[in-house]
């Protein structure tokens, strides 16, 4: 019986590994550079936490394809986004409305808590 909840335990801890956010190193990354672009008159406290709200609304405002062209955006890879968009039939125009969604979103949440616009 012992062997039987130490091997649920296991299988628990797994699949709760398993389920980590997969955007979290990219999230990391673009929070990181966006703070380093707020105004200095911010402490680096008030940055990372600004730059967090930022990000993790971003991140819950748009799906996949609008994750990819985020960071295709944050890279500045232009011309791999295009070709991205164009293998993979992505409609451009539903795509940036969706971005737009999300960044009004993450305005409309982020700047009433910290005053970084």
């Amino acid at each position: 019986m012992t062997n039987f909840k130490i091997l649920i335990l296991l299988i628990a801890g797994l699949v709760l590994v398993g389920c980590g956010d997969p955007r979290a190193a990219e999230k990391e990354a673009m929070k990181e550079s966006l703070a380093d672009t707020m105004r200095d008159s911010l402490s680096d406290e008030e940055k990372a936490t600004a730059a967090g709200c930022i990000i993790d609304t971003l991140s819950a405002n748009v799906d996949d394809d609008g994750w990819k062209a985020l960071n295709f955006a944050y890279k500045k890879q232009r011309d791999e986004a295009r070709a991205w968009a164009e293998e993979e039939s992505i409609d451009p125009v539903a795509l940036s409305e969706q971005i737009e969604k999300a960044a009004e979103k993450a305005e409309e949440v982020c700047e009433s808590n910290y005053s970084i616009f």
